[in-house]
């Protein structure tokens, strides 16, 4: 049993028995290590549900059935997406087929955005985060109450965002920014709060080779703003707007800002070609943490497991996935339907597009 921001995950004692997804290509593979045939430009869905699949507190949680307890049938998707995305999460676990066809998910996450319904290339960061959406509500029925009258600004925030039901997901991958805007004249603050399951970070112009820690430092190092209405001096004033996170999840995924409107060609969206370097061991997020996360006890350095990537162009470009095995403990190429071991020293690339870290201790995948 692990236990997880609060929740308790029970390890499944014998492997289910789930055959929805059974009728593709049955050669036997590792665990954890079955492909996603494309069936027409899914690539970007394949690559987001490999990250997804590697994450092995979610995939234990799906396994185990954990999930079934929890099933909200009062919000958009009906609780069709979490069982949708379990069914896939097992069958790409059983270690008996090379590869499967997510054809009954991409049918529920179709119905419920049109977007995803043909067979065009879409944005496999704009697909993430409308699954996490969808995922956190079909479970948001963990209900957390107050614990006393006087809470802070940040965890009446988050009270409000939730509206005190938590879920798994929310446990997982949701933090919380705190946006501070700074009188330059009085000094007097003005703070919100607001709930995020992934940073997006724009790039460094004019530099063909950057780190992430540049990434990092440009979105959270502030910027200076005209017109602000102080409360204090009762007019208009400059005003320093800096970001900091007040809450750390455990699994923390970074989005890349790789495609743009140039507005010199008619506003027609352009890729970023930068080679970003990140770390894959030890990512220290305490530069970027606000005071009161600071003494919180949660851990600050993140470990990566798995990068959605993305070769080519606006007009034609290609998704795959690179993950490390929870069960192996080796990184693994997941491209569509094929699946091949990758060293370590070939993760760091400009395909780079969505990074996914994690503090939580290391755990197989059990079946």
């Amino acid at each position: 049993m692990i236990c997880v921001a609060g929740v308790r995950l029970q390890l499944p004692t014998a492997p289910p028995t789930y055959s929805i997804y059974s009728s593709i290509f049955p050669l036997r593979r590792g665990r954890g290590l079955t492909g996603l045939k494309n069936l027409g430009n899914t690539c970007y869905m394949n690559s987001i549900l490999q990250c997804l699949s590697n994450t092995p507190q979610l995939t234990e949680y799906c396994i185990s059935d954990k999930y079934k307890n929890y099933i909200s049938r009062s919000n958009k998707t009906n609780g069709q997406v979490i069982e949708e995305v379990a069914a896939l999460i097992k069958e790409l676990w059983n270690g008996q087929y090379k590869c499967v066809a997510s054809r009954d998910l991409r049918y529920v996450v179709g119905q419920y955005q049109k977007i995803f319904r043909g067979v065009d290339q879409q944005d496999s960061h704009e697909f993430l985060t409308i699954l996490m959406d969808w995922l956190h509500s079909d479970l948001q029925t963990l209900h957390v109450p107050r614990q006393r009258e006087m809470i802070s600004a940040s965890e009446k925030a988050w009270l409000e965002f939730t509206k005190a039901k938590e879920s798994m997901i929310l446990h997982l991958f949701y933090g919380q920014m705190k946006s501070t805007v700074k009188c330059v004249a009085c000094h007097k603050e003005s703070a919100t709060y607001e709930s995020f399951s992934n940073l997006s970070l724009e790039l460094p112009p004019n530099s063909n080779v950057c780190q992430l820690n540049q990434c990092m430092d440009m979105y959270f190092s502030g910027e200076r703003i005209h017109g602000w209405n102080c409360p204090s001096c009762k007019t208009k004033r400059d005003a320093i707007k800096k970001l900091d996170i007040s809450k750390l999840p455990p699994v923390l995924v970074v989005h890349l800002k790789r495609f743009y409107a140039d507005p010199s060609n008619s506003g027609l969206y352009m890729k970023k070609q930068n080679y970003l370097r990140f770390p894959l061991e030890n990512l220290d997020m305490n530069p970027y943490i606000a005071r009161a996360e600071s003494r919180a006890v949660t851990p600050k350095t993140y470990q990566l497991y798995a990068v959605s990537n993305h070769y080519g162009t606006m007009e034609g470009g290609h998704y795959t996935a690179f993950c490390k095995s929870a069960n192996y403990g080796k990184w693994f190429k997941f491209d569509d339907q094929v699946v091949s071991a990758l060293d370590s020293s070939n993760v760091v690339s400009s395909a780079a597009y969505i990074l996914f870290y994690t503090w939580l201790p290391p755990m197989q995948v059990p079946l």
